[in-house]
């Protein structure tokens, strides 16, 4: 494992040429050249890598800077024929990805379209608890009478 201040890096190889790098902390404008020297080198240490899964459970945030680094990252797996695979992602960091188009880009096609109805689903459920918190108290609220 290699530290940063303000990010920690994680990488094991398994078979299959599967290389996962864990992370956690932030992926800014501090740490971004950081995450980038340390997933080169994982790479070349693992020339055989055919897919890289980068675990973001431990991941705290991403700025402008932290998604250039992923855009980056992808084009450099694409210019050698591997793939990359966003995983344990935050609801907060699939927002980011949706909200500046890189989505589909980042993460695929497929999970796209699962994220965009979590998220709808998500905004309906905030909404319908909106409602209800805005509804007088005497059993009426937004839509209908409650039964």
């Amino acid at each position: 494992m290699t530290t940063h201040a303000a990010l920690n890096l994680e990488s094991s190889a398994s078979r299959g040429g599967v290389l996962t790098l864990r992370v956690t902390g932030a992926l800014d404008y501090d740490t971004s050249g950081y995450f980038t020297r340390h997933a080169t080198e994982a790479l070349a240490d693992h020339p055989a890598t055919r897919v890289l899964r980068l675990h973001c459970a431990g991941l705290s945030g991403v700025d402008s800077m932290g998604l250039s680094t992923l855009l980056g990252l992808r084009r450099q797996l694409d210019e050698v024929g591997a793939a990359l695979r966003i995983v344990e992602r935050s609801p907060r960091l699939d927002r980011l990805l949706t909200i500046t188009g890189t989505f589909e880009y980042l993460v695929g096609a497929a999970e796209s379209t699962e994220a965009e109805q979590d998220s709808a689903a998500a905004e309906s459920d905030s909404g319908a608890e909106a409602d209800q918190a805005d509804a007088p108290k005497t059993g009426r609220h937004a839509g209908g009478v409650s039964g």
